[in-house]
């Protein structure tokens, strides 16, 4: 689900008071609509040495900010793929994954399956 403002019929990210396209306020024109779960990489880097003690079992791992195909940008992880396998450009999908909290789930993507 994404922040959808019915005003101008786009998506936006992050949760705004007022659409970042057209500036009508939530209230009147917003609400949240389901998105299709693909985009693709537009930039990631490798985490070899994890800043968070407890994340440092995971490292090496990617972030990512993936454009989705609603048009906005989500920092996020990419997994089940090699660092290596992974360019600018590639189709991911999103998936949940729980978070450190276990009753957070966050999103996370995979490269989409040729």
């Amino acid at each position: 689900m994404l922040p959808y403002c019915t005003a101008c019929e786009k998506y936006h990210w992050p949760l705004r008071a007022a659409c970042p396209h057209c500036g009508a306020e939530a209230e009147s024109g917003a609400g949240w609509r389901e998105a299709k779960g693909g985009g693709t990489i537009a930039s990631y880097s490798v985490v070899v040495r994890a800043v968070n003690p407890e994340l440092k079992d995971d490292a090496p791992y990617v972030i990512a900010f993936v454009e989705l195909d609603e048009g906005v940008r989500l920092f996020t992880n990419i997994v089940n793929a090699a660092p290596e396998e992974l360019r600018c450009g590639q189709r991911v999908q999103c998936r949940f994954e729980p978070s450190m909290d276990p009753e957070l789930w966050v999103p996370v993507f995979a490269p989409e399956k040729a």
